[in-house]
């Protein structure tokens, strides 16, 4: 429900300024693809310089994660809901852009065999759980003015998301029930080893190529 509605918007301003010749041609309609997913967005012209711009991307892949000596077999959903404001300050194609990101990017993983767990080793099955939901500032640059001229046009960005350090949860069982109680404890330490890898994961890389059509 929540990807229909977030994709709606942009389509439903196109279809509201599609019947008012003046605002429409200050209205443009994009798709991009990226680090953030698969998106559809919409670019209104604010004055020469600045463009407000909004969107809505998403994507879900399988992917494998290594971290701290343990391979996590899962899937990475993207799903980045966005404001932003681009300036061009050479009134030109080049633009610096600010705005804020919903984010309910999430990992899930999953691990099972012989495994390093804290301090010992065991026959064991993990599944991880890695979390961004939240708002992200984001800044960054791009080249391409959507409302620029009629027709078609094409754009790039490149600029981070600062979601912030992500939530983590491990949680396991263990082949030998003898065994629990140290695993439990194990499992403590290699959750908050866990942590410590995707430290860094708080600043999250923006990377989008996209094409659009002014009214």
């Amino acid at each position: 429900m929540k990807t229909r509605l977030a994709f709606a918007v942009p389509c439903a301003l196109a279809l509201l300024l599609g019947g008012h010749g003046a605002a429409a041609e200050n209205f443009a309609l994009g798709a991009k693809a990226g680090t953030t997913g698969l998106g559809l967005e919409g670019t209104f012209r604010m004055s020469e310089a600045f463009n407000l711009r909004g969107g809505f991307y998403a994507f879900d892949y399988s992917t494998d994660i290594e971290e701290n000596g343990i391979q996590y077999d899962g899937d990475l959903e993207l799903s980045n809901l966005g404001l932003f404001a681009d300036w061009h300050p050479f009134t030109g194609a080049f633009r610096v852009s600010v705005g804020g990101v919903q984010s309910g990017n999430a990992f899930g993983g999953s691990a099972d065999g012989e495994l390093d767990v804290g301090d010992n080793t065991y026959l064991a099955q993990l599944q991880a759980d890695v979390d961004w939901d939240g708002f992200a500032p984001y800044l960054g640059i791009g080249w391409g003015n959507a409302v620029g001229s009629a027709g078609w046009s094409f754009s790039f960005d490149l600029g981070v998301m600062f979601t912030g350090e992500p939530t983590v949860s491990l949680t396991g069982t263990v082949d030998d029930p003898l065994l629990q109680a140290e695993f439990e404890d194990d499992l403590a330490r290699e959750e908050e080893a866990l942590r410590g890898e995707l430290e860094d994961a708080k600043y999250y890389p923006v990377i989008n190529l996209g094409v659009a059509y002014r009214f």
